[in-house]
């Protein structure tokens, strides 16, 4: 029981480190050639894969490739991996991966909060 505390309480002091960011803007955004680069099979970071978000190039160098973060809208929240990053004229901006077109112009564009769950590898580019 006490081991079960101690780890409880070692989490609470984790999470309550975590690095939070402000976001001017995050949208949606689909892997097809048309807004992507001529592989849109390819992201920054690797393979494009489900569950994935692309973060400023600001943001990216404080987070890392692979890096989880939990991204908050309205209130509503879910956990990401950071796997790609945007043009550089964007500043804490976050595009999230969606599978339909319709889907990313319905979410369209808002602001938000991003919260480093877990720091990737550093990101060079």
């Amino acid at each position: 029981m006490r081991r079960l505390i101690i780890t409880a309480l070692a989490a609470l002091a984790v999470e309550s480190e975590a690095a939070t960011y402000t976001l001017n803007r995050v949208s949606h955004y689909n892997a097809v050639r048309s807004q992507t680069d001529r592989n849109p099979r390819m992201s920054a970071c690797g393979p494009t894969r489900k569950g994935q978000i692309a973060l400023s190039r600001d943001l990216l160098r404080q987070v890392g490739c692979g890096a989880h973060v939990r991204i908050t809208i309205n209130g509503k929240s879910r956990v990401y991996v950071v796997n790609d990053t945007m043009h550089r004229r964007y500043r804490r901006t976050a595009d999230i991966l969606v599978n339909r077109v319709g889907t990313a112009r319905k979410l369209g564009v808002s602001r938000g909060t991003l919260t480093v769950l877990r720091k990737g590898r550093p990101y060079r580019g």
